[in-house]
């Protein structure tokens, strides 16, 4: 390993190309961080600084003088050529021409344009090439093309680029000159060299062990890409296949796919970092092309349950519903169902079996231990081959339906759950064939008021009366919009009249019934409740 500090000038030359190898994370920096960079160094040129020191370039040297591997400072090389990109546009020849060869070079000769200086991963070159090195424009078709396929690398480059353009317009170009001559000549780096892809390995998790922000998924391909031992040809297509995983899941939640899919193979609650678990998973497996096709076939899965894929209709609005839950353990245990189907059961009843039990534990108020034995009890059968009436027997012993219902018969406002249930009992009013989203502010309501301050309700309701159905299911409305405090303590008519305005934006059916009453007293909300918890019995029930 060779280390020694050198200019940006003495790094970006037209002699030296970079290449970002597979095995390393997107461009991902954001506007701030650019326009942190850019006012630093603003100001180290203002103050004119005799060095401006802006990190280290650690680089695999796979040909001397020539080519080298990025492993840790992409993100400062990719924004410092997306830098000298916009001053060289920004500035006329000869000026043009010499900043020009500090990113895409052309031969003086013929003016063609030869090697990049950089080259970003595989997925994102086209576009680096076309719209920083060849200035071509995003247009706002380019840009909503990119934002509807979620696609951060391309985003965070077209911001950085706005970001920018705005900081060099400020300027006349004789200061842009100068502050290029700043930025070649004073700015800073140490330059680090390895030899080798295992040393270079070892390298990024000793500097992910010292607080660098990588992500799990970073050191996961790491490993993968480790397991190779350097095999180049292997190396591009492991790449493409860790790039088709990327564009399945999407970079920013694949951490979080990543540790549902662990949880449903090894059912077992996580004791180590993430990518620490997947250390011995990728070590069993049989080579990584093999494991990462396991985890292709998952991630198709995940999306699937993300994007409440399923063609049966009932299917759907349990999944739905359990995407209210407040968390994510059931996930795993359907994951596990997915990538090995169990002969016997459909995807419908695994579903419906998974909302019971859940909602159940959850209205039950189970600790996330106990939570997750029933999970991997059910992961655990599935991935040893049991039968359908086995995991079917899972679910059954596990189910508390008299707690259950007993709890829901009680006071159920300001529970966790609630909204939850209340949006599922309305959808259970409604023939399968009806799918409704509910978007934007629900709020739950008491008809009969927290404070018995208006004559209607202290002529219905004893002090004992209110407290028995104040907080219960019979006594609960949702409505769309924020809390409506001035319909609090109004009498039934009045709030009729507001919750007839607010059901009009967002209709729920529960609502409407209320709406349909002459009178709001302890015999309504009864009748109401037993109906409610009829329901749900019927919706979470096991049998």
């Amino acid at each position: 390993m060779e280390a020694a500090e050198r200019t940006i000038g003495q790094i970006l030359t037209d002699e030296i190309r970079y290449e970002i190898p597979p095995y390393q994370r997107p461009y991902s920096w954001e506007k701030g961080n650019v326009e942190q960079l850019l006012d630093d160094a603003w100001e180290a040129f203002k103050a004119n600084d005799e060095e401006y020191f802006i990190g280290s370039l650690i680089t695999i040297e796979r040909s001397k003088d020539e080519l080298y591997e990025v492993v840790d400072g992409q993100q400062r090389l990719t924004t410092l050529n997306l830098i000298f990109a916009r001053l060289r546009d920004a500035v006329s020849e000869p000026a043009k021409t010499a900043l020009g060869k500090r990113v895409l070079p052309r031969n003086e000769l013929t003016g063609e344009e030869e090697t990049p200086r950089l080259t970003l991963r595989q997925k994102d070159q086209s576009f680096f090439r076309r719209h920083v090195l060849a200035s071509q424009e995003i247009t706002e078709s380019i840009f909503r093309e990119i934002e509807n396929n979620q696609d951060a690398p391309k985003i965070r480059i077209a911001e950085n680029l706005a970001a920018i353009n705005q900081f060099l317009s400020e300027k006349d170009e004789k200061t842009l000159k100068l502050f290029a001559n700043y930025l070649l000549t004073k700015v800073y780096v140490v330059f680090v060299t390895t030899a080798s892809l295992q040393s270079a390995y070892r390298l990024f998790n000793v500097l992910n062990a010292r607080g660098m922000p990588l992500s799990n998924a970073d050191l996961i391909k790491n490993m993968l890409f480790a397991r190779l031992g350097g095999e180049t040809t292997k190396s591009e297509d492991l790449e493409q296949q860790w790039l088709q995983l990327e564009d399945t899941i999407g970079i920013e939640r694949l951490d979080q796919f990543l540790a549902h899919h662990r949880s449903s193979v090894t059912a077992t609650k996580a004791r180590k970092t993430l990518h620490e678990e997947y250390k011995p998973l990728i070590e069993i497996s049989e080579d990584p092309f093999t494991f990462l096709d396991g985890i292709t076939t998952s991630a198709r899965n995940y999306l699937r349950i993300q994007q409440n894929g399923f063609e049966n209709v009932a299917a759907r609005r349990s999944l739905r519903s359990l995407h209210r839950v407040a968390f994510e353990e059931w996930v795993p245990p359907l994951l596990a169902y997915l990538n090995n189907p169990v002969d016997g059961i459909s995807e419908f009843e695994f579903i419906d079996f998974l909302e019971k039990i859940t909602y159940q534990n959850w209205i039950r108020r189970l600790g996330f231990t106990a939570r997750l034995t029933v999970y991997f009890r059910l992961i655990t059968a599935i991935r040893s081959g049991k039968s359908a009436d086995d995991i079917r027997s899972i679910f059954r012993h596990n189910t508390q339906n008299e707690e259950f219902r007993a709890l829901l018969d009680g006071e159920v406002y300001g529970k966790p759950f609630a909204q939850a249930v209340l949006l599922r009992l309305e959808e259970a009013d409604q023939d399968e064939s009806v799918t409704k989203n509910y978007g934007g502010r629900i709020t739950i309501e008491h008809v009969l008021p927290q404070a018995l301050k208006e004559e209607y309700w202290r002529e219905r309701f004893t002090e004992e009366t209110h407290r028995k159905w104040l907080h219960r299911l019979g006594n609960l409305a949702l409505l769309a919009g924020s809390k409506n405090y001035r319909a609090q303590y109004f009498g039934f008519d009045r709030k009729k009249k507001i919750y007839s305005e607010r059901n009009n934006k967002v209709s729920f059916d529960t609502t409407k019934k209320i709406l349909d009453q002459d009178d709001w007293r302890a015999e309504q909300i009864e009748s109401r409740q037993n109906g409610m918890v009829e329901a749900a019995a019927e919706i979470w029930a096991i049998a």
